[in-house]
């Protein structure tokens, strides 16, 4: 996390910048415009980048900092995700069918991402008669006309909006602000385009975000150390010289990242470079493009990669379950590690044997549960002990329970707390328990900030690198269902590793990418029709959920 002696950043940031939101920042302070094909950031871009101590896809100093880069199992993803309705109520069949349990005891669908889109009245119509197209990476909504105001929300490119007709100036904005429905202001510097009618987005060469999936977007592992990524297509001779240049790098600082500014880094770097990554960095693709009969990968960010550099990650498909009786389901107990269960040689001993199993019944397996009914005292250490006298290390099982609902937060109210000593999270509706799954929290104590916090920001995606301070060096695009709760710490999916149960982040709570995209739906408020991000209370559309945080 970052000292909290940035407030200046923090006030100028707002409580985040999701991944492209530090590019519509540059276009504002630089008075770019963006093309509609999302090029990559110019020069400018990359010094407030730097100077921001972030790279050009990095969050704000209150935002996006702690991705956890650790490799883990390589596993397939399953999950079928219709949205349902945003009713609370009973877990039965009539309910929303993103409440609805499956035959294994967990969900099929989502809870929406998009609260209800507003129908435009007779006066929003005479107030917002234009119609707007996001063709810039992506775009900033402020408060107020000013660069300096509080970030309301992002919008990425091919967003559709509705906005006034008369441009504002002032505020740091070269080409002027329009007003946005339901509310904010965006800047035109930013890559807008504006009409009477919808405008054509046939320039607009960016996917949009699978919202129905764990997976909103296609991620893609660099698999070799200073792997070039290109502004534009590059020739072959272009192609020798960025791999010189890079093995030249390693072979003198290993595995430091190096410099993107140009003025910075090596002369011998031709200037098609726009960055070297690392193996084990991720990012997202957009599209593909073949050159001299060599495959290239387009990026988000409209940069280039060798194909056969990258390889493609799916995440994990472990999911949580319902609860559909509420407190009654729990407790529930997970398998943590494979550490085999034992027996009493004898009754009352405390010497202890494999245990047996009978017939069909097998043993407990990781991320598996389990019928414990009583923790026991065997020896000098604590058992989880089951109806047939089977037994396993506390250390080893992880206890999702019920929590008492905590001052402050509503009987209404959607909240999610987290259990550090056994690695799981219960969800709440005010005082039922609907949900409860494991996560990945961070590896040192303090990490993961204990507490009763609110969330700060909600993105689709946003992207995270490590800072100074970090040991290890990691870069991931586009990290998916990102809920920002305190600083730099976040719910947020993670598909590289499927370690879940066990510590193993930065800080922030890792979640399975399913769960992750249920819990966005899930916790409120939902973002406003076709954003990408959102900061809770100042978008004027409620207070963000609760996250409670117990050791």
């Amino acid at each position: 996390m970052l000292p909290p002696s940035r407030p200046r950043l923090t006030e100028l940031l707002g409580s985040f910048l999701l991944g492209g939101g530090l590019v519509a920042l540059a276009y504002e302070l630089a008075g770019l415009s963006a093309g509609a094909s999302a090029p990559a950031p110019a020069p400018d871009a990359e010094s407030a980048s730097v100077q921001a101590g972030r790279d050009d896809d990095a969050a704000s100093a209150s935002g996006s900092v702690y991705a956890d880069a650790d490799e883990g199992e390589e596993e397939g993803l399953a999950g079928d995700a219709a949205e349902g309705a945003s009713a609370p109520g009973e877990l039965a069949a009539s309910g929303p069918a993103w409440m609805r349990r499956t035959a294994e005891g967990s969900y099929s669908a989502f809870p929406p991402v998009y609260a209800p889109e507003l129908e435009l009245s007779a006066e929003d119509e005479a107030a917002f008669p234009q119609h707007a197209l996001i063709t810039g990476a992506a775009a900033i909504i402020r408060e107020t006309t000013d660069l300096e105001s509080k970030i309301v929300g992002v919008v990425r490119a091919g967003t559709r909006l509705r906005v006034d007709s008369e441009l504002s100036f002032g505020g740091g904005c070269s080409k002027g602000w329009h007003q946005v429905h339901p509310y904010g202001w965006i800047c035109m510097n930013a890559g807008l385009r504006v009409g009477e009618a919808p405008p054509d987005d046939g320039l607009v060469n960016s996917p949009p975000p699978k919202l129905d999936e764990p997976m909103p977007y296609e991620y893609w592992r660099v698999n070799h150390d200073a792997t070039p990524f290109f502004h534009r297509l590059p020739s072959f001779a272009e192609q020798d010289r960025a791999d010189e240049a890079g093995q030249a790098w390693i072979a003198e600082h290993g595995r430091e990242p190096m410099p993107t500014h140009p003025a910075a880094r090596p002369e011998e770097v031709p200037a098609v470079v726009k960055e070297y990554l690392n193996a084990g960095y991720y990012v997202t693709v957009a599209g593909e493009a073949v050159k001299s009969q060599r495959y290239f990968l387009r990026t988000l960010r409209g940069v280039y990669a060798r194909k056969y550099q990258l390889g493609q990650k799916e995440g994990s498909d472990f999911q949580g379950m319902l609860l559909p009786s509420g407190a009654d389901d729990l407790p529930v107990y997970w398998i943590l590690r494979e550490t085999g269960m034992m027996q009493r040689k004898e009754p009352g001993s405390e010497v202890l044997v494999d245990a047996v199993f009978e017939g069909d019944e097998a043993p407990p397996s990781r991320r598996g549960l389990w019928p414990f009914r009583r923790k026991v005292l065997i020896g000098a250490h604590e058992y989880y002990e089951d109806d047939d006298g089977r037994v396993m290390r506390v250390y080893a099982v992880g206890k999702s329970r019920t929590l008492k609902r905590p001052p402050g937060v509503g009987a209404d109210e959607t909240w999610v707390h987290v259990d550090l000593s056994d690695q799981v999270l219960v969800a709440y509706e005010g005082d039922r328990p609907v949900f409860t799954t494991l996560v990945s929290t961070g590896r040192e104590p303090g990490m993961t900030p204990i507490g009763v916090h609110r969330l700060q920001s909600k993105h689709i995606a946003t992207s995270m690198r490590d800072q100074p301070i970090e040991d290890d060096a990691y870069s991931i695009e586009d990290v998916p269902w990102t809920q920002y709760f305190h600083n730099n710490v976040a719910l947020h999916g993670a598909f590289w590793h499927g370690g879940f149960g066990l510590v193993r982040s930065h800080g922030c709570v890792n979640l399975s990418p399913a769960d992750a995209r249920w819990l966005f739906g899930f916790l409120h408020p939902r973002l406003p029709a076709g954003w990408h991000a959102m900061t809770p209370g100042v978008a004027k559309n409620g207070e963000g959920s609760a996250v409670v945080i117990t050791e």
